[in-house]
């Protein structure tokens, strides 16, 4: 079983490609349909957050896709040109996809070195794909052993302590700009993970007030009473909290902006030139780009939040060392269980080819047999033996076509000699062979 990993993150490409490439779940339902329908015999997992998109297949050996038709996949249902899926993405294959994965179960592909967020972000991943058919053996295996390494990891190195989310460094970035925030309002919205995670941070800053907003009033004051917040405002106010917000946090899962040059341009001298500081956490973006450039708005979204992260990563080289050391031995053992799975059910299907050839030509022997004269019952045998090696050593030997290229040719025959150990003594080959036969060897699939 290959294993294919796909990956545009904030390591590869701007928020403005990433936002294209992203993916809602009423999406993702029409993704995996389309990919059962066109690759009806690979498993598939996508992995959407704010920093990245990452697309990891399990395919048997020379079935599709490639990674070029992959990408060619990818460029269908997002849209963008595949050259630019091309230039924005890093390809890996098998153990080093592995690796990939789990160092992002750990948080050692966060923005943030150690981000809790990512573990609940790729368990919903993956019982996204078990929900639409994508993910079977290979991918259970697979992503049951990420999600333990990332726990595993997390709790014997300390990676996760100190900033824990790229929400907490957004509020770090905040005292940047202000002194104190007793005096000011501050409105989150959204009431996803991130946004909770960013409102606990703005609750410690003591504001003046505090306002959650989300399309779903429900869920606001579902959240807001989780937080211990008070005040939960209508979506339909949008522009009034615009006006009297000094601090705008946005998270939600909008596949358009929600704020607007055109929308806040006119709110402006209604504001009396106070400053509005936005940081904008969401992918695709919550606030347009053209807002940033209005007077007295200061905007920063989630790239322009990766100085104050490259200082935390300096901080804990440690930590993230003892951890890749870990990630590197787990994605090594990972990768033999996926490949001795494959190797048991390789084994089991062989076996069942032959036994049926062997039946067939035993039904064809036995049949020959009502009529055979004694005398020719050692040609009748003769004729039985030839009949089924040749079969059985059909397929085999058509690989070793002269017209082949010289590689694959010395790759065939040198793959013949050490499997049927044709340098060797038939009889001591068979003598030296292991005593325990076959269907005895367990293959546990994980």
């Amino acid at each position: 079983m290959n294993i294919t990993l796909l990956s545009i993150s904030h390591h590869t490409a701007p928020v403005a490609i990433r936002e294209k490439l992203a993916l809602s779940d009423d999406q993702l339902g029409d993704v995996f349909a389309r990919w059962r329908r066109q690759f009806p015999i690979a498993e598939l997992v996508v992995v959407c957050t704010c920093n990245r998109v990452e697309w990891y297949i399990a395919r048997p050996i020379h079935q599709p896709p490639d990674v070029d038709e992959l990408r060619s996949f990818v460029a269908q249902t997002s849209e963008v040109d595949e050259s630019a899926i091309t230039a924005s993405s890093i390809q890996r294959d098998n153990q080093s996809a592995v690796e990939h994965l789990f160092r992002v179960t750990c948080g050692l592909e966060s923005m943030v070195l150690g981000e809790a967020q990512i573990l609940g972000q790729i368990k919903r991943s993956y019982e996204t794909a078990v929900t639409h058919d994508g993910a079977h053996t290979a991918m259970h295996s697979l992503f049951q052993e990420a999600l333990s390494v990332g726990k595993h990891v997390r709790s014997s190195t300390g990676i996760d302590q100190g900033h824990m989310s790229v929400g907490s460094v957004a509020i770090d970035f905040a005292k940047q700009i202000f002194e104190k925030f007793d005096d000011k309002t501050v409105v989150g919205i959204g009431a996803g993970d991130m946004a909770k995670l960013t409102l606990r941070h703005l609750q410690a800053l003591g504001p003046q007030r505090l306002w959650l907003v989300n399309r779903s009033i429900d869920r606001a004051r579902e959240v807001a009473a989780a937080l211990g917040i008070d005040d939960v405002r209508q979506f339909d106010d949008m522009d009034q909290l615009l006006i009297e917000a000094d601090v705008l946090i946005t998270s939600t899962g909008a596949t358009e902006p929600i704020v607007t040059a055109a929308r806040f341009k006119p709110l402006l001298r209604r504001r009396r030139l106070r400053p509005l500081f936005i940081i904008d956490l969401a992918v695709p973006r919550d606030v347009e780009p053209a807002v940033g450039s209005l007077s007295n708005v200061y905007l920063y979204n989630i790239d322009d939040l990766q100085e104050v992260v490259r200082d935390t990563q300096a901080q804990r080289s440690q930590e993230a060392e003892q951890a890749t050391t870990q990630v590197l031995e787990a994605s090594a053992q990972c990768m033999t269980r996926i490949q001795n799975h494959d190797i048991g059910r390789l084994i089991k299907e062989l076996r069942g080819r032959l036994h049926e050839l062997g039946r067939l030509e035993q039904e064809r022997t036995l049949h020959k047999l009502e009529h055979c004269e004694p005398d020719h019952l050692p040609q009748l045998l003769e004729e039985h033996t030839n009949r089924l090696v040749n079969k059985i050593l059909h397929l085999p030997i058509s690989q070793l076509d002269r017209r082949q290229p010289a590689s694959a040719l010395g790759f065939f025959a040198a793959a013949l000699r050490r499997l049927f150990r044709l340098d060797s003594n038939p009889l001591q080959a068979e003598e030296q062979r292991e005593p325990a036969p076959v269907e005895q060897t367990s293959h546990r699939a994980e």
